[in-house]
């Protein structure tokens, strides 16, 4: 594909964010669209949660307008163009739903199934897993593994979407990460697609960082991880799909890592794992002493990691890298592991002072 597409498409998008964000922060404070204070949040001042809809309208009217003046890339997603689509007005709309009035974690769940089933529909599908020792032709659980890897990472970017900036900036660290992959191997379709999600989150991440002048919302959040699912889905030859898989894993490693952790802790605990909570890794960094500015440093930086560690997959051996990987992940949790068992240690100390 000649460069041509692949700038209007960035710049088109990064345009109509840079019009559409502060039309929209303007709509939702005039109508009242806000994230108001509670419980699970940490900001104290009402704040327009219309940033899904700016996305949304970013990314399709760019879409929109790639195919009508560059047809090719519309002949390259034979039938798939209008599932993704469907797929997204699902997720937006439980997500605006759920962001005006929160909804039952089960709604939100069934919306997930029914994007990574409209995907699956659509030709978008995994048929082949790698993992570092071998690849399995997945057959008739396609449609399983298909919806599961898009509930995965629709809700990865959702659930670090709790301090001002940080999922936005994670999400841009991860997109051009995948820009650099896509590069590579010279995938078109991708390369459009992630470049309209890098046009928007550029300007979105000036108007998200502190003190937030508005918010992705679920809207936002869970489109911007289906995004990230439909790009893994979209390569074009079966024989790429295994190594896809790595890349958005790896990219989206901080998310990825938020979501294991809140599996295990919320099983180990015996809760339900779509109730929400305030425990979250950077919930606890912040009552560990770690200032706002600190825990989003921590975060981008180690987002910058695993992109890293998505590169190498491509220069050098999958195994030897793999190891690494895993070395690294048994550092960073025996890290945390260490600091909340002194902060536990730390709260049970002091609860017995107070009672003395």
């Amino acid at each position: 594909m000649s460069v041509t597409p692949l700038l209007t498409a960035f710049l088109l998008s990064l345009v109509l964010s840079m019009l559409l964000i502060p039309a929209l922060i303007r709509f939702g404070y005039r109508y009242e669209i806000m994230d108001l204070p509670g419980r699970h949040k940490r900001h104290k001042n009402p704040t327009p949660v219309l940033g899904g809809v700016a996305l949304f309208l970013a990314v399709w009217l760019t879409m929109s307008v790639i195919c009508i003046f560059f047809g090719d890339f519309c002949r390259e997603l034979p039938g798939s163009l209008l599932f993704i689509l469907c797929g997204a007005i699902v997720v937006l709309l439980v997500g605006l739903s759920d962001d005006l009035r929160p909804l039952p974690a089960w709604v939100k769940l069934a919306a997930q199934v029914a994007a990574g089933l409209l995907l699956y529909l659509g030709g978008l599908k995994i048929e082949l897993l790698s993992i570092p020792f071998r690849s399995v032709d997945v057959g008739g659980i396609s449609v399983a593994v298909t919806v599961l890897w898009v509930v995965i990472l629709t809700n990865a970017v959702n659930l670090i979407d709790g301090l001002d900036g940080l999922a936005c900036g994670v999400s841009f660290i991860g997109a051009l990460y995948l820009l650099a992959v896509g590069q590579m191997y010279q995938v078109g379709v991708v390369l459009v697609l992630i470049l309209i999600l890098i046009g928007f989150l550029g300007p979105f991440w000036y108007y998200n960082r502190h003190p937030a002048r508005v918010f992705l919302g679920d809207s936002g959040s869970m489109q911007v991880g289906y995004y990230f699912a439909v790009f893994s889905l979209m390569v074009p030859l079966k024989s790429f799909t295994a190594t896809a898989l790595y890349v958005p894993l790896l990219a989206l490693g901080v998310p990825i890592m938020e979501v294991m952790v809140s599996v295990v802790r919320r099983l180990a605990r015996g809760k339900s794992i779509l109730r929400a909570d305030r425990r979250h890794l950077f919930h606890y960094l912040t009552l560990l002493g770690f200032s706002r500015r600190q825990v989003i440093v921590t975060f981008y930086s180690l987002g910058g990691i695993y992109g890293l560690f998505a590169l190498a997959m491509f220069y050098w051996n999958r195994l030897v890298v793999f190891g690494f990987l895993l070395l690294f992940m048994v550092v960073i949790f025996g890290v945390f592991f260490i600091l909340l068992t002194k902060f536990s240690l730390r709260k049970r100390l002091n609860g017995r002072n107070g009672r003395i």
